[in-house]
């Protein structure tokens, strides 16, 4: 009887961890992961300001970004996403978004998804394999164009899978 109710907690505990359900402060909780999408990272919209994005706890301090461009700034997005919201302009808003976790697009790609699922679930978008695309080692998944994309799907060039989302592009730095 033991080893049954044993085999059966080990099937609930494996149900539970394979639908993002944890345990935290004797509860059970849902990690819900946030929807990514050209122009937005949950209720992070490009163009929304410094301002407003702290008022509403979206984001945390705001520090110096890349050296090659003075005036970017950056801030880490807040849990559950995982990333940085980028200011490059003058007025404080932001001009694009990096997502690194926490979130997934409507059509259920995000980090950890493979190129191809990327490429069946936007079947429009431009595929650049990793290596191709000079002077970087990653390849992209651009979502309408490569020269106008609304999202980028970045891929690590040893696992092809998605390392990052840009939103509209990805932010190098070097």
């Amino acid at each position: 009887m033991r080893t049954r109710a044993l085999a059966t907690l080990a099937v609930i505990t494996g149900a539970l961890a394979l639908t993002g359900v944890a345990a935290g402060n004797g509860q059970l909780t849902v990690e819900k992961l946030q929807i990514v999408g050209p122009g937005r990272a949950g209720e992070i919209l490009l163009g929304d300001t410094v301002k407003a994005l702290h008022k509403r706890h979206l984001i945390g301090r705001l520090r110096r970004g890349c050296e090659l461009d003075p005036g970017q700034r950056v801030a880490p997005l807040r849990p559950p996403l995982k990333g940085l919201a980028i200011f490059g302009n003058p007025r404080n808003q932001v001009s694009s978004l990096v997502v690194e976790g926490g979130a997934e697009t409507v059509a259920g790609i995000g980090i950890g998804s493979t190129a191809g699922e990327a490429r069946k679930a936007y079947p429009k978008a431009e595929y650049d394999p990793p290596g191709t695309v000079q002077p970087f080692r990653e390849g992209f998944v651009w979502v309408n164009s490569s020269r106008k994309p609304r999202m980028t799907f970045v891929i690590d060039p040893k696992t092809h899978r998605i390392s990052s989302i840009g939103i509209p592009v990805p932010n190098f730095c070097e």
